[in-house]
């Protein structure tokens, strides 16, 4: 049944609301599965890349759930090999940066200034190696340097993301009932967002952009005939 007018506005408002709090449903339910610390990983794995599918138009509710918890336990080594070190990379740099704040001096502001730049590159690999995890099929230790590739060469949507990210905790914190609801899912549509823009500037620049489309409607199509 197709609704015009703001009859069909309101009725994909109420489904896309319904989308992202049972997703965000399901990424809980799903860390909690994993022990969360086992879990967190390939739950929110698995919430980029139903996301990126639901970017592409497949909008079947049932075909997402599906494809959300086949994600889910296909990737729940490797995203949890890259959990890992994400971990214990962000546990060295703080024990390095309370080493730093005891330094004083022009060496310990030297070193200092540094350890902030390496700091930012991680939070911004953490912010974008997931989304390359779902999008690009790598040996494990490429996802690492291509998310600081790819914020590197195209700050403008590393930033945008920061601001993007920046609102949605305004929102959150003013609006907090809205937190488990739509916290997770929420954030991680806004960044599947901005990844796309990403991801369709690289494929332009390279010449890629139009077969990764051809792969990922088939792929749609596919998916689709079988549920």
């Amino acid at each position: 049944m197709y609704l015009h007018g703001w009859k069909g506005k309101l009725y994909w408002f109420v489904e896309f609301v319904t989308m992202l709090a049972l997703l965000q449903l399901m990424w809980i339910g799903l860390t909690i599965l994993g022990l969360v610390i086992l879990g967190i990983s390939p739950a929110t794995v698995g919430l980029f890349v139903v996301m990126r599918k639901r970017f592409h138009g497949q909008d079947d509710l049932r075909l997402l759930i599906r494809n959300y918890w086949t994600t889910y336990k296909a990737e729940f080594i490797n995203s949890n090999k890259i959990g890992v070190i994400l971990i214990f990379i962000g546990y060295f740099l703080i024990l390095n940066l309370r080493i730093v704040l005891t330094m004083n001096g022009t060496f310990g502001f030297f070193l200092l200034s540094f350890m902030v730049m390496i700091t930012i590159l991680y939070a911004v690999m953490v912010m974008n190696i997931f989304q390359v995890f779902a999008h690009y099929d790598l040996p494990l230790s490429r996802y690492f340097s291509a998310s600081l590739l790819l914020s590197i060469s195209f700050p403008v949507q590393v930033f945008g993301s920061a601001l993007g990210l920046y609102g949605l905790y305004r929102i959150f914190l003013f609006i907090p009932g809205l937190l488990p609801f739509f916290g997770i899912s929420l954030t991680i549509f806004f960044l599947t967002w901005m990844s796309s823009q990403t991801f369709r500037l690289k494929g332009e620049s390279d010449g890629t952009f139009k077969s990764e489309e051809v792969g990922i409607m088939t792929q749609s199509i596919r998916e689709g005939s079988t549920s």
